[in-house]
């Protein structure tokens, strides 16, 4: 069945002078030929059909100039009502007033003129409009399984049979915009051989088959557009019995791409209904079958729909990672148990799919600490840049196992510790917040800008300092490089001329575990 007008809704305004002409013109042609709300026929089914259609509107053209007798029959509900109300349009030749109806197509105008249902007046008044003619003579097509087609220069009916006239599918072609090669009718990107066989192309797209004429329209995904459904597009000039038999729609696309056919179309009935248009049907379809794939259970992995079945090192080396993220990949897909299906992706996106259920591992996998796992975990950075915290970390950690070990160091002491030990396990960002986080006094203010300068913030935050905490950060600036750079079994000298030269008097000897 052809897609249903939804109910329309209605509202008055004052007539154009422009619009009121046309409607008066419209029904001055109706009432000298009723019959042009009647599509053309050969066939003996229609004729049969529309006979009695006729001797109706005769009934009505016979008092065409009698207004009184007009007035009672443009209450008639059906065809003969409106056309009674055109006729009495014609006569007056006056419409000050419309009404407005808001139905799929757009907001329609026409004069309002005794009780018939308002598809029928919009029919008849605006009789030369492909579209709307349809709507006087909807019901008895519907119910008598009649083949209708309307298009600018014709008006027909093939009784039960569905055969449009060369003339209609001319003009359906050139309203859809598309291009016509034999009997396939497309966007231009999908090669006609593939549509016309359905098989699969590196573009998603729609394939309508309208079975009865043979002929085959097909528009690829980036040429669908977001308010276009083809099929409304083209039904709202016919009427059929039955749409969904007539028509086969599929959407060729699968999220592996291989050559198997092996893809089943969803959501017609919203398609049909014109609910969902082109591209929803497209992306629908696609989205359900990567849903289907990913439910299926089997671990395989698919990358822009190509299928790398278990090999999970060539999925990841397509991808492209830096080699933190490789890492952190391999460890995280060797953990998922379903597949693993991504299209236009990155790395990055692959890892936060999967963080929240396996990031804490995979962390506390590479560096084998808990607790500071879960402090890594915690920070707010994107899972590739807490990857290269956590490896880095752990390349770093064997050299921080070889540094001195301190227990209660005194408090500047202790802060110029944590500054060096933290660059080297977290880098030059993670130090920059211990510094912020100084004691209150002008000797750890001035190893504070010491470090800063090394790290060149020291123009940055100079203005936090004052002039002598300035001046003594300048001449410990060497220190603090050197304390930075100390091989392990110099670390604790480092550190030791680090803070003499600060001034300050804590000796650290005695701090140092019995390990070391």
């Amino acid at each position: 069945m052809p897609k249903k007008i939804r109910r329309m809704r209605t509202f008055v305004r004052t007539a154009s002078k422009s619009m009121e002409k046309k409607l008066i013109e419209n029904a001055k042609k109706i009432q000298k030929n009723p019959y042009l709300i009647i599509p053309e026929y050969k066939d003996k089914y229609s004729e049969k059909v529309f006979k009695k259609t006729k001797k109706n509107i005769d009934k009505v053209n016979k008092y065409k100039d009698d207004t009184k007798i007009l007035e009672k029959l443009s209450n008639i509900r059906d065809l003969r009502g409106a056309i009674a109300g055109s006729m009495l349009l014609a006569n007056s030749e006056k419409a000050p007033y419309l009404a407005v109806a808001k139905i799929p197509t757009g907001d329609i105008t026409y004069a309002q003129r005794g009780k018939a249902d308002k598809e029928k007046m919009i029919a008849v008044q605006h009789f030369d409009n492909p579209v709307l003619r349809i709507l006087g003579i909807k019901d008895i097509a519907l119910k008598k399984k009649l083949h209708i087609y309307s298009w600018d220069a014709g008006f027909v009916s093939t009784g039960r049979e569905t055969n449009p006239p060369k003339e209609f599918l001319d003009f359906i072609v050139k309203k859809l915009n598309l291009k016509l090669e034999k009997n396939i009718v497309s966007c231009g990107d999908v090669p006609t051989d593939l549509l016309k066989r359905s098989e699969l192309f590196k573009k998603d797209y729609i394939r309508i088959e309208w079975k009865s004429n043979d002929l085959i329209i097909g528009i690829c995904e980036d040429c669908a557009k977001s308010n276009k459904n083809t099929l409304f597009e083209l039904s709202k000039y016919m009427i059929s019995p039955d749409l969904k038999n007539e028509f086969n729609i599929d959407v060729i696309g699968q999220v592996v791409k291989d050559k198997k056919k092996v893809f089943q179309t969803e959501y017609l009935d919203e398609y049909f209904s014109g609910e969902i248009n082109d591209l929803d049907l497209i992306r629908k379809n696609l989205k359900q079958r990567e849903k289907n794939l990913k439910e299926s259970g089997e671990k395989i992995f698919i990358l822009d729909g190509n299928s790398y079945g278990t090999k999970k090192d060539e999925f990841i080396k397509e991808l492209k990672p830096n080699k933190y993220e490789k890492e952190g990949l391999e460890l995280i897909l060797e953990k998922v148990d379903e597949p693993v299906v991504f299209e236009d992706t990155t790395p990055n996106k692959v890892l936060e799919y999967f963080w929240k259920d396996y990031g804490l591992d995979v962390i506390n996998e590479i560096i084998n600490d808990l607790d500071m796992a879960e402090k890594i975990y915690s920070l707010k950075d994107a899972p590739s840049e807490l990857l290269e915290i956590a490896l880095n970390y752990r390349q770093r950690r064997k050299i921080l196992s070889q540094l001195p070990e301190y227990q209660s160091l005194p408090v500047i002491a202790k802060f110029a510790d944590n500054i060096a030990k933290t660059y080297r396990a977290f880098g030059e960002k993670k130090a920059l917040n211990e510094i912020n986080n100084r004691p209150d006094n002008t000797k750890a203010k001035s190893i504070a800008y010491a470090f800063l300068l090394v790290f060149n913030k020291g123009k940055d935050k100079k203005w936090q300092f004052s002039s002598v905490e300035i001046e003594y950060g300048e001449f410990l600036k060497e220190y603090a490089k050197k304390l930075l750079e100390a091989k392990p079994d110099k670390y604790h000298n480092s550190l030791k001329e680090l803070l003499t030269a600060s001034g300050s008097s804590e000796s650290i000897d005695d701090f140092l575990v019995d390990n070391q």
